[in-house]
């Protein structure tokens, strides 16, 4: 068989060049540290490791997202503990207006300091994060929760709630809105009067509370209307009927005393005038307010230097007990950040656990065992080395060596 000369040259500069590329193949195998350079290498691997990569991506999105998270959360709680100290010194405050010894002098001086602790407050529920949005605001970040109207403080926000997406099915809750932490907060239940007769204090609040949570009727307003029926004899007898005049159960009776206080269900009842009598008072419509507002009525309370003794212990009484309740809105917005933080963090070790195990997966399938490439190399270097030998041998080949 015949070969020509060109055939010749050809066929060997292809084992040069074949080699070469096998050469150049492991050397990026080495330097990219990828097994897989191309589909062509391994279709299936290919595959998984485009899977995989997608899902550590989506981690360390959720675990950025993580982070965003709990520097917002760590903010709020550090804003409400503010509260918190700023109300409970309000309180003490006001517990402290209630000394006998306190004239117009001191209760002015209170209210100074009441009025610059609501200042900090104030400064506190309009609280904004490092990019300027309003932590309170709802959906309205770049709107002032709480703005003052001359009158009262309103809030300017919405309802609306940013969630976090921290993992593939968990979104975590990121702000609390003003609406929800200080607004919706009941001031204390009370009860007003119907007739020109009757005098109603409540003298056990927690037993009042109680009575009201469990018997106001928010559907059919008559429903929380009560009559006190008095009925001369010997003696003169009392009894608590309900609106309709039907006796409440077990019957609240009693010997009437014109004068002489009633006790029912926390309520002090003191009806005058001589029996028969009717006289009715009612469960007074549940009311929401934000501390402010509760600060500026019994600031005003205070200063006012005419206020009768009597108002001013109801003044005080609203206050400490609406303050008392906004303090249960905080702590419990407090506990729900704590929970929240907990959840993150558990969801989070989860997370950075199935990076591990996915980024150990990938690099099994993609990366290249260094031992094996450098043998690699090394074969396919000696492999050119052969291929530039022949190449060099054969083509010096040629009959005239011979002659």
């Amino acid at each position: 068989m015949r070969v020509s000369s060109i055939n010749l040259y050809q066929n060997s500069l292809n084992g040069v060049l074949n080699s070469q590329q096998q050469v150049e193949k492991m050397n990026q195998h080495l330097i990219t540290n990828k097994k897989l350079l191309t589909a062509a290498d391994g279709p299936s691997d290919m595959s998984k490791t485009m899977f995989l990569t997608t899902e550590i991506t989506l981690t360390e999105q959720h675990l950025k997202n993580g982070t965003l998270l709990e520097n917002a959360l760590n903010f709020e709680e550090s804003t409400l503990d503010g509260m918190i100290n700023a109300m409970q010194r309000a309180r003490v405050l006001g517990v402290q207006s209630g000394d006998g010894i306190n004239g117009d002098t001191e209760r002015a001086s209170l209210a100074q300091e009441l009025r610059q602790i609501q200042n900090q407050m104030l400064d506190f529920m309009n609280s904004q994060n490092a990019d300027g949005s309003y932590v309170f605001s709802g959906f309205q970040t770049q709107k002032k929760p709480y703005v003052f109207d001359g009158t009262n403080y309103n809030y300017q926000g919405d309802a609306g709630v940013n969630e976090l997406k921290v993992s593939s099915s968990v979104y975590i809750q990121s702000n609390d809105t003003g609406q929800e932490v200080f607004d919706n907060v009941f001031k204390r239940f009370v009860t007003n009067d119907l007739t020109a007769n009757i005098s109603t204090t409540i003298n056990d609040q927690k037993a009042y509370d109680s009575f009201h949570k469990l018997n106001y009727d928010p559907i059919t307003l008559a429903n929380n209307t009560y009559q006190v029926q008095t009925t001369a004899g010997a003696p003169d007898t009392y009894e608590v009927l309900d609106n309709t005049g039907t006796s409440l159960v077990p019957p609240v009776t009693g010997n009437y005393t014109p004068g002489e206080a009633i006790n029912f269900n926390g309520i002090d009842i003191t009806v005058t005038g001589a029996a028969p009598s009717n006289e009715q008072f009612e469960l007074a419509p549940p009311e929401k307010d934000n501390v402010l507002n509760m600060l500026s009525d019994f600031i005003i309370a205070l200063e006012d230097t005419s206020l009768p003794q009597g108002d001013y212990v109801e003044a005080q009484s609203d206050f400490l007990v609406g303050l008392d309740n906004a303090l249960e809105s905080v702590n419990l917005t407090l506990g729900s950040i704590g929970a929240r933080g907990n959840s993150l963090e558990s969801v989070r070790n989860a997370s950075s656990s199935m990076d591990i195990i996915n980024q150990q997966s990938r690099a099994s399938i993609s990366e290249v065992d260094f031992a094996e490439a450098v043998s690699n190399l090394q074969k396919a270097e000696l492999a050119l080395n052969t291929s530039y030998s022949s190449y060099s041998r054969i083509s010096q080949l040629s009959l005239f060596n011979y002659l």
